[in-house]
């Protein structure tokens, strides 16, 4: 959005497990780019260590603009606004933060801007109200791509791209901030794009990457207007096949009653969607109904399984280990469901409360953290002290989770080394190794793979 209004962007990404790195690659980037404005982003269990590097940047060069957006922000902004920034930007960012930088260019005075807070000389705060929700989504310009080259391996930049359907999500679960999100500004809070301007896309990136031999599709529920998608479907299926469906596609998969249509499934299928992900975050309908507020039974899930089964499209199932009032016997019904199911992969992770959350408040309300807890090994280890699940008792549910949902379908070995890698990965030391080993290895696993 900045580029199309002429100004110059440069993208850094640090590390909050390498901070002299991440201070060297400041030190240069300032240097050699001398930008006007210096833009941040974090999630909640990032931004401690955004915000010291703010602090550092801001200690070094006083006069440069530091803002800072994103979830983070947006929910935390009277919080946020007291580090080592000069504005911050509630909600979506692409005009405001074009408003500032030409503002800034044109009389080197930032005022009045939708979404942006600014801090003041003297520490007073211009608290701009927001804009309503953007919602034409088409008139945004294609994601830049270029930018994210430098910190990319050669495979993955010319392979993995991601390509985002629309934005919001209606639904309200309560480890997820959409809720919160919502109710920052007016308008419709979900909004889609146009199948045309999404194939659009689409075709630029195959002409840009033709190697690209998978697209993933980022929404939060790609079912939720069946017109909708029926129609994007029928586009795909027709673009597929002036490329020979040279792409495959996959997608998240939001369980509801009007997403078990069989016709639903053949169409995802003449598109050649051939990955869905499932949020099932667990087997027990108490725990996921009365505590993640997410409604739908365990025959839902086992029907959509079903369906996408016939239709040969591959599945992934998405699990949390250690929820709220979770009990190690409803653990064990997330394994069975899971077992039932045989998922082609997981993502099962220690459930982690985020704050701007529903849930994150019950966590602080029931004694199960406090205010201030550790980031370190997110999703990895257990933070919450529960009644009738102890922390050593959900590491170990961890750990063997894979294990018992495979065992007796495939390889022993092979579940014997990805338990061992689960447990150098479960502590922080041998986790920092992993990762190491596991970026030196990247580029001959991702050729097998392509192969």
């Amino acid at each position: 959005m900045l580029k199309t209004q002429g100004h110059n962007t440069l993208l850094i990404v640090l590390g909050s497990n390498k901070i002299a790195r991440s201070q060297q690659l400041v030190n240069s980037t300032m240097k050699k780019s001398e930008p006007d404005i210096v833009c941040f982003t974090a999630v909640a269990s990032q931004y401690q260590f955004i915000k010291n590097m703010a602090a550092y940047i801001k200690n070094k060069w006083p006069h440069k603009l530091l803002i800072i957006g994103g979830t983070h922000a947006t929910l935390n902004p009277d919080e946020v606004i007291k580090g080592d920034f000069n504005a911050l930007c509630i909600g979506e960012g692409e005009y405001p933060l074009t408003e500032l930088c030409n503002q800034l260019e044109h009389n080197g005075i930032i005022q009045s801007i939708p979404n942006i807070w600014i801090k003041r000389n003297g520490g007073t705060i211009e608290k701009n109200p927001t804009r309503p929700f953007l919602q034409n989504l088409d008139i945004l310009p294609f994601p830049e791509r270029e930018i994210w080259k430098p910190w990319m391996s050669k495979e993955a930049y010319k392979t993995q791209w991601s390509v985002l359907l629309g934005r919001g999500c209606v639904y309200n679960c309560s480890y997820c901030s959409n809720h919160a999100l919502r109710k920052i500004a007016a308008g419709n809070y979900v909004r889609m794009r146009s199948p045309n301007n999404i194939i659009q896309e689409i075709s630029s990136l195959h002409e840009t990457f033709p190697e690209s031999k998978k697209i993933f599709f980022e929404v939060e529920a790609i079912c939720l207007d069946k017109e909708w998608t029926f129609g994007f479907c029928k586009q795909l299926q027709f673009y597929n096949s002036t490329i020979n469906n040279y792409i495959a596609y996959a997608c998240n998969f939001r369980i509801s009653p009007q997403s078990i249509d069989e016709k639903l499934f053949a169409a995802m299928k003449s598109a050649n969607i051939q990955t869905i992900n499932i949020g099932l975050e667990s087997g027990s309908e108490r725990v996921r109904q009365e505590v993640l507020k997410r409604n739908y039974s365990n025959e839902d899930f086992l029907s959509v399984v079903s369906l996408a089964r016939k239709f040969s499209i591959k599945i992934n199932v998405f699990n949390m280990i250690g929820i709220p009032g979770e009990t190690f016997n409803e653990y064990l019904k997330t394994v069975f469901l899971n077992r039932n199911a045989q998922p082609d992969d997981h993502y099962t992770g220690i459930f982690f409360p985020y704050p701007g959350t529903e849930i994150y408040n019950i966590c602080i309300e029931q004694k199960f953290i406090s205010k201030y807890i550790s980031t370190k090994m997110e999703r990895k280890q257990s933070v919450l002290n529960l009644p009738g699940f102890t922390k050593r008792q959900i590491q170990s549910a961890y750990t063997w989770f894979n294990y018992r949902v495979y065992r007796g379908h495939r390889s022993l070995l092979k579940l014997l080394i990805q338990l061992i890698i689960i447990k150098l990965r479960s502590r922080s030391s041998t986790n920092y190794l992993f990762h190491k080993l596991s970026r030196l290895l990247y580029p001959i696993r991702n050729r097998l793979a392509l192969k």
